[in-house]
């Protein structure tokens, strides 16, 4: 196949992957947002922390003056490094003392407002194309982040250009090295999705010739793989569901 009509052919199942996330609350995160060495967009969590901790943020400025978003992501980092990005999305993390939340969860009532606002203001997000290593300009196809922090990192491939979900398995074993920041196991991404138009596998830990992908496929009349989709791809439950 002619590679521009290949390039373009793969640009068309980004695109519409990408719609179909825009289209259920994500928002696009540019690229340049990207810190490649700390593996985080930082101007998102931040903007995240100032909007809904307001007085946290307060204190923290009386402290530390221009250099409070400095201290703040140090710390995150720090603390993901140690904790893991999971339990950090869950509770938070500490710095000066202080618990800064980066991720807040749906109220079990709707009683609080507050609340209600702060998960209001949770900013799913989604970057195309992200050159995440220090060490050369590779890049993947799609990273979704929440308030800043990667948590799924996805290689797509249509079926129409002779690639399929194996090419994208072996994309991640062979061309993604596993101790680059973004992909070290609990310290930031969470899971890693191979997808064609028919199938998705994944996998939580990417370890070269070894990663092991598991099925995310919702089944077809009892068998595996996906059934047909009358109105798009076998695969659009990802982005949709």
């Amino acid at each position: 196949m002619n590679h521009s009509i290949k390039r373009h052919s793969e640009t068309a199942f980004e695109d519409c992957v990408e719609a179909g996330f825009l289209a259920t609350g994500f928002k696009l995160v540019p690229n340049a947002e990207f810190d490649r060495e700390l593996a985080i967009f930082p101007s998102v969590v931040l903007d995240f922390i100032r909007e809904t901790q307001p007085k946290e943020w307060q204190k923290l400025e009386a402290l530390h003056a221009e250099k409070t978003g400095q201290q703040i992501i140090a710390d995150l980092c720090k603390w993901m490094d140690a904790h893991g990005s999971l339990a950090t999305l869950r509770h938070g993390f500490k710095c000066y003392g202080r618990t800064l939340r980066v991720a807040f969860f749906k109220a079990s009532h709707d009683l609080n407002p507050e609340l209600e606002s702060r998960y209001a203001a949770n900013r799913v997000g989604i970057t195309r194309q992200l050159h995440y290593s220090t060490r050369n300009n590779n890049s993947l196809d799609m990273c979704l982040s929440v308030n800043g922090i990667p948590v799924a990192t996805l290689e797509l491939k249509n079926a129409q250009t002779g690639q399929n979900v194996d090419h994208a398995m072996k994309q991640y074993r062979n061309d993604r090295e596993p101790r680059e920041t973004l992909f070290e196991f609990k310290r930031r991404t969470l899971v890693h999705f191979a997808v064609d138009t028919d199938s998705v596998m994944m996998t939580t830990r990417l370890a070269g010739a070894a990663t092991h992908f598991l099925p995310f496929n919702i089944g077809d009349d009892g068998g595996a793989g996906n059934p047909a989709n009358p109105n798009g791809y076998r695969t659009s439950y990802l982005w949709k569901d």
